[in-house]
């Protein structure tokens, strides 16, 4: 018996999101605007948006196509973002919204834990901006 093989595609491109409000009393030492980050991966017309949250994690289409304006219009400040290959590395570290937007976007950061730092990592990283001046955004 043969075995059928599931044939899928990886995404190239996401939008991170940086917003949000500070909803715990901790969150109020995170840098101003910058209290959770997001994730949308897509392509053309349909994208995925992930949003990790602290009891679990939100995945929701957006079918308009602008992943970007959907998150602007949420209250976001987005950068468009080249998905890397990930290194096969294993370090243990919290579940956060930084953590998981480091492991979709193929990340190796470990110095990078709150939202504020992995917007600066990825300005600094321009190779995989593509924007031409994230500072748009």
């Amino acid at each position: 018996m043969k075995r059928d093989r599931c044939h899928g595609f990886r995404y190239s491109r996401a939008v991170v999101g940086f917003g949000g409000t500070p909803s715990l009393w901790w969150m109020r030492f995170l840098k101003k605007g910058f209290y959770h980050c997001v994730v949308a991966l897509g392509s053309g017309r349909q994208w995925l948006l992930i949003d990790p949250l602290l009891h679990y994690t939100d995945a929701i289409m957006i079918d308009d196509g602008d992943a970007e304006r959907f998150l602007r219009k949420q209250g976001y400040r987005t950068l468009r973002v080249r998905i890397t290959e990930p290194r096969r590395r294993f370090r243990l570290r919290p579940y956060t919204c930084v953590e998981t937007a480091k492991r979709f976007l193929g990340l190796e950061a470990p110095h990078v834990w709150t939202p504020y730092q992995l917007f600066r990592f990825l300005i600094k990283n321009r190779k995989i901006i593509l924007d031409n001046d994230p500072k748009v955004c």
